[in-house]
């Protein structure tokens, strides 16, 4: 069965360690925090013959739910139209079953002894209110393999919506590649905080990672192919003084337009908006070394595997810079069905201002013309932009932006050093980097700032975005440990109102998010500010003789804990834990397996046991059921 305890920890970073006995999930425990949530009487039990009962538009997201839940609880759990059931998880989508004025994302959530149920105006709403239920489940839920239940979820009414409608996180791709597993990876792990759009910085001066077809009319005859064959062998490996970066060299690739459309088509299911960014007229260097007509004379330009930038530009004048964007941003527009594409415009250095001004002069149009809304880094504001235009906020002064808010543009926040989550956590740590953060870069220091600030106001703001940068970036698992938790933090200004969020209730929260993370194999920093839960599975058995696995835990530490195992028939033996996954200096402690030798019960009956574990942070404990039959 699944059991539930704290382990208390001894702080190391800017916020102390909040001590809490939190024995299974609750309201209390949501990350972000909902805006308003009571707790009621009983618990809901999700029962082994339930169903997910889902009509009509909320039939995706069932599918969705059944799909997370199977694996750890092994129940059938068919998506179905029928009347409601005791222990059934009812889905509802339709005019007025979310909270009113909150039609787009908002949602209601209610569990009682009878049911689970999720409503919402829209399939996007559900699918966050199902975000809040899962996290209402025991940790275990989120296993790629069956536990022993009861899974149950306390009582509770959850009226929520968020606060800001875009809440984004960027991977750079152009650095060093992740794979379209990888990608889809990174989003399903995000969902589960309420990140809905996902920036894909595909092109730099390091490397070109989208494949360009050949149009139909290419006047200058340019090699579109070469894009890939040439600028998709790049990736940041070392310093411009040819210091290594990162574990080892920068991987290598690039998408195809299948692949492109396969990321989409994942985002898509789980309500996330793919904003494609082409960066320009700087940042183009792998661009320049594949294509020559790029380049006023005629020859392409080498390929530059070191991180450096500001020292590439598409020529402003030359028409064939606009036939070369006009061909890109109109196959990505066609691949990507959200509003926005993301032109960069940031760090032009050798680009010249009035060279500046005519590039995006000539690219705006070319956005309009396809339907789509420019988003840009906030260099970008330089020019007047269209209302709705996005500037991206990462540094330097509003005074710009404000006069484009004036005209109706929004803004999204990434204010670098306290939102760039390619920062060092720490000088020690192994990966990242440091001009932005330095020092301490903790989850608090991405949690505690204001968006809204500087002369901005609330509906100024459209969100926030945490960008991870790849320069040090070598694998998914990389890019999960310089994320998490610190997009977490990022997730909950996104959705919280600023008046409900308070760095101690959220460090208190997160300590449960640990298990969540590990169980569901998602690699993380286990912050030493947290006081990270452990969660317990112990596992019942039909036997007179058990032996081998008992059962299992999380916990976020490198020393070796210890398990006792008490067999309920006056018996006891200390047992042997391993990590499923050894922690590293950027592995987070996986899942720990509890085993013991074979032990056989002196008679008949049904005995009840329990599986103590100790660390050096605390002791936690789970019960079993041994029926040992006749």
């Amino acid at each position: 069965m699944v059991g539930v305890a704290v382990l208390l920890t001894i702080p190391a970073a800017a916020v102390p360690a909040v001590s809490s006995v939190v024995m299974s999930p609750g309201v209390e425990s949501l990350v972000p925090k909902p805006v308003a949530a009571d707790t009621g009487r009983g618990r809901f039990v999700l029962d082994e013959d339930a169903h997910v009962v889902a009509r009509g538009a909320a039939r995706e997201v069932g599918e969705y739910l059944a799909g997370a839940l199977r694996p750890a609880t092994g129940y059938r759990l068919p998506v179905s139209t029928r009347e409601a059931r005791r222990g059934d998880i009812v889905l509802e989508v339709g005019a007025g079953k979310g909270p009113a004025g909150h039609t787009a994302e908002g949602y209601r959530l209610v569990t009682d002894r009878w049911v689970a149920r999720v409503s919402a105006d829209t399939p996007a709403g559900l699918f966050l209110g199902v975000q809040t239920l899962r996290q209402l489940l025991p940790a275990w839920v989120d296993s790629p393999s069956r536990v022993d239940g009861p899974w149950s979820a306390q009582a509770a009414t959850v009226t929520d919506y968020p606060r800001f409608a875009y809440r984004g996180v960027m991977l750079d791709v152009a650095r060093s590649f992740l794979t379209v597993d990888e990608v889809k990876r990174y989003i399903d792990s995000a969902v589960r905080y309420k990140v809905n759009t996902l920036h894909l910085h595909l092109t730099d001066d390091q490397a070109w990672r989208i494949a360009v077809n050949p149009p139909p009319v290419n006047p200058a005859g340019l090699d579109y192919g070469a894009l890939t064959r040439v600028g998709g062998t790049g990736g940041s490996d070392t310093l411009g003084n040819g210091t290594p970066l990162g574990t080892g060299p920068a991987r290598r690739g690039f998408y195809t337009q299948r692949d492109y459309t396969a990321i989409v088509a994942h985002a898509r299911a789980r309500f996330v908006t793919v904003v494609p960014e082409v960066d320009g007229p700087g940042h183009t260097n792998a661009a320049l070394a594949s294509v020559p007509q790029l380049n006023p004379n005629g020859q392409t330009k080498p390929m530059n595997n070191t991180a450096d930038v500001g020292y590439s530009t598409l020529d402003a004048n030359a028409a064939v810079t606009y036939e070369f964007l006009t061909t890109v941003l109109s196959q990505l527009a066609a691949l990507t069905p959200g509003p926005y594409l993301h032109i960069g415009g940031d760090e032009a250095l050798v680009t010249g201002h009035d060279n500046y001004l005519t590039y995006l002069t000539r690219t705006l149009p070319i956005v309009a013309k396809l339907g789509k809304l420019p988003m840009g880094w906030n260099e970008y504001a330089a020019v007047d932009l269209p209302p709705g235009a996005v500037v991206h906020y990462w540094r330097g002064a509003l005074e710009p932006v404000l006069r484009q808010v004036a005209r109706g543009a929004k803004v999204v926040m990434s204010p670098a050093g306290t939102s760039y989550l390619d920062q060092k956590y720490e000088p020690s740590t192994p990966i990242g980097l440091s001009w932005a953060c330095r020092n301490t870069c903790d989850y608090d220091r991405y949690y505690d700032w204001e968006p809204v600030r500087d002369g901005l106001a609330e509906s100024d703001v459209l969100g926030v975005a945490g960008p991870l940068w790849s320069e040090t970036v070598r694998s998914l698992d990389q890019a999960e440990w310089l994320s998490y938790p610190r997009l977490i933090s990022l997730a909950e200004i996104g959705w919280t109102p600023k008046a409900a969020r308070d760095l101690t209730g959220f460090t208190g929260r997160l300590a449960t998010q640990g298990s969540r993370l590990t169980i569901a194999g998602v690699n993380f920093r286990p912050s030493p500010a947290v006081p990270w839960t452990t969660d317990i599975t112990a596992r019942s058995q039909h036997s007179r003789t058990i032996e081998g696995e008992i059962g299992r835990f999380t916990a976020p530490t490198t020393a070796t804990p210890t398990a006792v195992v008490d067999f309920g028939d006056g018996n006891t033996t200390t047992a042997t834990v391993t990590p499923a996954r050894p922690a590293g200096p950027l592995a987070a402690p996986g899942v720990w397996r509890v085993t013991i030798d074979k032990h056989r019960y002196p008679r008949h009956g049904t005995y009840q046991g329990t599986l103590t574990v100790t660390t050096p942070a605390g002791e936690a404990k789970a019960h079993f059921t041994v029926r040992t039959g006749h």
